[in-house]
């Protein structure tokens, strides 16, 4: 297997920016312009669904809210969950993603050649 495409299966299978990591141990700069903000977007993501998750809970648990997973939906979709903040979080791992698979491809051919 050519050490681009493991790159590329690294960064698309585990984290974005590891696959530099390991195509290039010594200058990992560039795999952390991919995976810093994809962390940082990970982190707020997990973050927001985990209190997302412990409200639901307390809810369910107080008897707030029925267990019907109609009704969960629906306060699911009332929390706000959706805002900007959480759409760029998305966007921001999604990019990160695509451009390390692709710049993994890239600089691995142009380091064989």
């Amino acid at each position: 297997m050519q050490a681009s495409t493991k790159a590329a299966l690294i960064s698309a299978l585990i984290f974005p920016g590891l696959g530099h990591l390991a195509l290039q141990p010594r200058r990992g700069k560039r795999g952390l312009l991919f995976l810093a903000p994809a962390a940082v977007a990970v982190f707020y993501l997990i973050g927001s669904v985990l209190r997302l998750t412990d409200q639901l809970l307390a809810e369910l648990n107080n008897g707030k809210l029925p267990f019907d997973p109609i009704a969960i939906t629906e306060r699911i979709h009332a929390s706000g969950i959706d805002n900007p903040l959480t759409n760029l979080a998305s966007l921001v791992c999604l990019l990160c993603w695509a451009g390390a698979i692709a710049d993994a491809l890239w600089l691995g051919r142009r380091t064989q050649n």
